[in-house]
């Protein structure tokens, strides 16, 4: 694409969507549940365990998720044979 006019402009939108849309798409992968906090009437022994019990659920999610982030991390480096660098 030749500098200047309209097709320059238009490559530019697009890697900036594209950049955008890699970014949503990396928030949401690492983004975690919000913790509910604890259950009224709960008693302080049983706190413990849903706090384990949050843990391996995070890393559940993030191993359901580790889909997304390889390929957001694919198509930087798809981008970067373009010579398209993203950081």
């Amino acid at each position: 694409v030749a500098v200047g006019g309209d097709k320059s402009a238009v490559l530019s939108s697009v890697i900036e969507e594209l950049v955008r849309f890699r970014s949503k798409v990396r928030h949401y992968a690492l983004a975690l549940p919000e913790t509910a906090g604890a259950v009224p009437g709960e008693s302080a022994a049983g706190a413990e365990e849903p706090g384990q019990e949050q843990k391996e659920k995070r890393r559940q999610l993030m191993r359901e998720r580790k889909p997304l982030l390889e390929a957001c991390d694919s198509l930087r480096g798809d981008l970067a044979a373009f010579g398209i660098h993203i950081k």
